[in-house]
């Protein structure tokens, strides 16, 4: 196998990305069909983290400054220097977005729909040549694309189970995870193209051609620093496995493989310097957030790296009956794709460091053992039967038929059960829209302290994607760096508060059978996400001690609730559902209450602050 022994032809790369590519825009198909003449132009989403990216891009086509947070309106000033986020140290994708949709005058929400469509024809282009590199055959490298990139789930082994049967797969099955907007979409095609430049680097024989390739490959690991944490760390491992395994085997010329692995790695440390110095900045309330973990405790459960390791073992059974030889640089390159998820889930063995390491599985981990897996196949056919293209076009076709069939049934299953999320959204876009309007006017009689209660947590969490007042609390507002964990706490308090969210009278020890919603607060008011073992390796179960103390805290503070807290910050306008508005009873205490505006199925009221009550001193009367 040689990457030059026939003409690279991409007309069945192309055909194989266009597919995809159709498939992967059928959600925005249905939700632009279903809306009809009332879509406002927002886009189909599967994940709420969608959300606060577009937020985030908006902020930055707007001009504002890197560390930004679209959700509570604190931006980096020379007067009020702010911490780096994980938005702000990931500012690659963003600005990528920001940029042009600024320059062309178009929303977050129509730069995502593009962007789905030409990060998932990219992804699969990236897939193709790196097959293509290794296999020397047009067929075999377009089938293996849809292959890699359709059946991800069937990395996550028991996830197609799971939704045969209508089992719960949150966090095991989703719509196509490498399209998520912005990452790792943006940067996912960059890491097939980083090994393929790696390898492209490592095997060519022509100097001047190898570093061509290694400056390249140079440039793109640094990229996929300042783009997402899960990309460039698997990158990272990789490299790392080739270049363990490229000197126990010492293949042919494995020196100057070497020495062109050590000029790639000496210019990602270079890369990595401001990195950890932006790291360094970062938000105090980022490693609770964000779930970074303390431990040291080895991983072996995740279905990736059983995946890996089956590979591992089918092409060892191929080594020992004498059809390959280990030393051949393809079957390195196998092996360290292959190896990469046992590394990235068992890094902290040795740094005593886990985050969120789901992230991993959903987004990087079963794409290199499924790409492992159909360069294994393709190694012990041309060991058995010789050039690739003896494999019979029809079953090359069959196999891309089904993967994209599955393609298929994944879309059209998540976008089933998410769909009603994508029309809910695009439903309250009439308000933000008016917010939106109502803003100048705002500014213009010196009204800057605007901040918007939403009565619906995920209409708050999408309101900053088109309007620019802060909100009062939602689920993404300690995701930035503009509020410390004790701010967090006490705008969650107000948002119950302000509502009249019925919190009493529960049974702490029937936690779980409570509703989702009356769960979903009371859990953000302990600690998010650290009594799940699939976020962190640090997980704790709840406790009725634990609800008991949380709901505690928030009685104590309802109670003792002043002015002083009403007014910080202080409400501008609130936005409730016409037909099923909350007990408003404690918003009217410290609050009145302009005649509201109807905007679809939404009320937007204008709210003033009370004025202090001024009581006659008796004494002196």
């Amino acid at each position: 196998m040689h990457e030059n022994a026939r003409p690279l032809r991409w007309r069945l790369g192309i055909l194989a990305a266009i597919a995809i590519t159709l498939v992967a825009l059928y959600p925005q198909f249905v939700l632009v069909i279903t809306r009809g003449r009332d879509w406002n132009g927002s886009y189909a989403f599967f994940s709420q983290d969608e959300i606060s990216y577009s937020a985030y891009v908006k902020a930055l086509a707007e001009g504002r400054p890197r560390r930004n947070d679209p959700y509570t309106g604190r931006d980096d000033a020379p007067g009020s220097v702010q911490p780096e986020s994980i938005f702000s140290i990931q500012f690659v994708p963003a600005y990528l977005i920001a940029l042009p949709a600024r320059f062309f005058g178009l929303s977050p929400s129509a730069m995502f729909i593009f962007l789905t469509g030409i990060i998932v024809f990219a992804s699969a282009l990236a897939v193709f040549w790196l097959i293509r590199l290794v296999t020397g055959d047009d067929w075999f490298a377009a089938t293996g694309a849809l292959v890699v990139l359709c059946l991800g789930t069937f990395a996550v082994i028991y996830a197609p189970l799971r939704i045969v049967l209508g089992w719960d797969t949150t966090f095991t099955f989703e719509y196509f995870p490498f399209a998520r907007r912005y990452v790792p979409a943006v940067p996912f095609p960059l890491l097939f193209l980083f090994c393929a430049l790696v390898w492209r680097a490592l095997i060519n024989q022509n100097e001047r051609s190898a570093w061509r390739a290694a400056g390249p490959a140079s440039v793109a690991f640094a990229v996929l620093i300042f783009s997402y944490f899960y990309l460039w760390t698997a990158a990272a491992a990789w490299v790392t496995c080739l270049g363990v395994l490229w000197i126990l085997a010492r293949p042919e010329g494995y020196k100057k493989g070497l020495t062109r692995l050590g000029v790639i790695g000496l210019a990602a440390v270079g890369a990595l310097v401001p990195y950890f110095v932006l790291v360094s900045n970062r938000a105090s309330t980022m490693d609770a957030v964000q779930l970074l973990a303390a431990s040291h405790s080895p991983d072996l459960s995740r279905s990736s790296i059983k995946l890996g390791l089956i590979v591992c073992v089918f092409l060892g059974y191929a080594v020992w009956r004498g059809y390959l030889k280990w030393r051949d640089s393809a079957v390195l390159l196998t092996i360290s794709l292959a190896l990469t998820p046992l590394v990235v889930f068992n890094q902290q063995v040795i740094t005593g460091r886990s985050l969120q390491p789901l992230h991993y599985e959903l987004y990087v981990a079963k794409y290199l053992a499924l790409l492992a897996m159909v360069l294994a196949i393709a190694l012990f056919w041309l060991a058995r039967k010789g050039p690739l293209r003896l494999i019979p076009k029809v079953v090359l076709v069959g196999v891309s038929v089904v993967a994209l069939g599955w393609g298929m049934v994944e879309t059209t299953v998540e976008t089933k059960r998410h769909i009603w999320a994508s029309v809910d959204r695009d439903e309250v876009v009439p308000v933000a829209k008016r917010l939106a309007e109502l803003a100048p006017r705002d500014a213009e009689r010196g009204d800057t302290s605007e901040t918007v209660l939403y009565v619906n947590l995920e209409h708050a969490d999408f309101s900053p994607v088109i309007a620019p007042q802060p909100v009062l609390w939602s689920p993404h507002v300690p995701a930035f760096s503009g509020v410390t964990l004790d701010e967090n706490r006490e705008r969650l308090y107000q948002y119950l508060y302000y509502t009249g969210e019925a919190l009493e009278g529960i049974d702490e020890a029937k936690f779980e059978s409570l509703d989702h919603r009356r769960k979903y607060l009371i859990h953000s008011m302990i600690e998010w996400g650290h009594n799940d073992p699939a976020w962190t390796v640090d997980w704790k179960s709840i406790t009725a001690e634990d609800v008991r103390e949380a709901l505690r805290g928030y009685a104590n503070y309802a109670s003792a609730f002043t002015r002083e807290q009403a007014a910080r910050p202080t409400l501008t306008y609130v936005v409730t559902s016409t037909e099923n508005p909350p007990d408003f009873a404690n918003l009217d205490r410290w609050y009145e209450r302009a005649a509201g505006e109807r905007l679809g199925k939404f009320t937007l009221y204008r709210v003033r602050l009370r004025p202090i009550e001024v009581k006659p001193d008796l004494e002196q009367r």
